[in-house]
């Protein structure tokens, strides 16, 4: 168990195609030959990020404050 790891393309006894890594010991073990070695991708070499603007932030406050009811506000000696 061990050795660098290619990727194959795998089917499965239902039908579904995958891509799996095995070593070479496992691929010859299973009957995978170069034939069925996945196609590489291409590196992705340009990489755009959105733009770091104040409005496309999330809005301020805190979500997870407690609700204040009549109970509250008339302990706390507020309300209206």
């Amino acid at each position: 168990m061990g050795g660098p790891l290619k990727k194959y393309r795998v089917t499965s006894a239902s039908g579904a195609e995958s891509v799996v890594k095995y070593n070479a010991a496992d691929a010859e073990r299973l009957g995978l030959t170069d034939a069925d070695l996945a196609p590489e991708r291409a590196a992705v070499t340009d990489v755009r990020l959105p733009d770091d603007e104040p409005e496309a932030k999330a809005r301020g406050g805190s979500r997870n404050k407690a609700r204040t009811t009549a109970k509250t506000k008339a302990a706390d000696g507020g309300g209206a």
